[in-house]
């Protein structure tokens, strides 16, 4: 059983409307599965049981470490997939990103 959650209105924030706080949200509930290792599975946990902000998790060290390794490989992985793979997964991802529950956001 997962102890009290915050939701994915927390992540709001100019600029990150509805479905991008709904993407943090999720990925920070994959991430304090295990996915991303022990550091990322504690930094997750801490900011879902809003105990710390995702800001201020951000800012320590230890977290930003970690992430920044996850995003290096990441970005390495992205940049051995064909171009046509990487178009089409932009062009989704933004499908994704410019709605609402079926509204344009912008």
């Amino acid at each position: 059983m997962r102890e009290r959650e915050v939701g994915h209105e927390e992540f709001l924030a100019p600029g990150r409307g509805p479905s991008r706080a709904r993407v943090v949200h999720e990925a920070l509930r994959q991430l304090s599965d295990g996915v991303g290792g022990p550091v990322l599975k504690e930094m997750a946990c801490e900011v879902l049981s809003g105990r710390i902000g995702l800001k201020d998790a951000m800012r320590m060290r230890a977290y930003a470490d970690e992430l920044g390794e996850r995003v290096e490989t990441a970005f390495a992985e992205w940049e051995r997939i064909p171009a046509s793979e990487r178009e089409r997964q932009v062009a989704q991802a933004r499908r994704f990103l410019d709605t609402d529950d079926g509204r344009r956001t912008r």
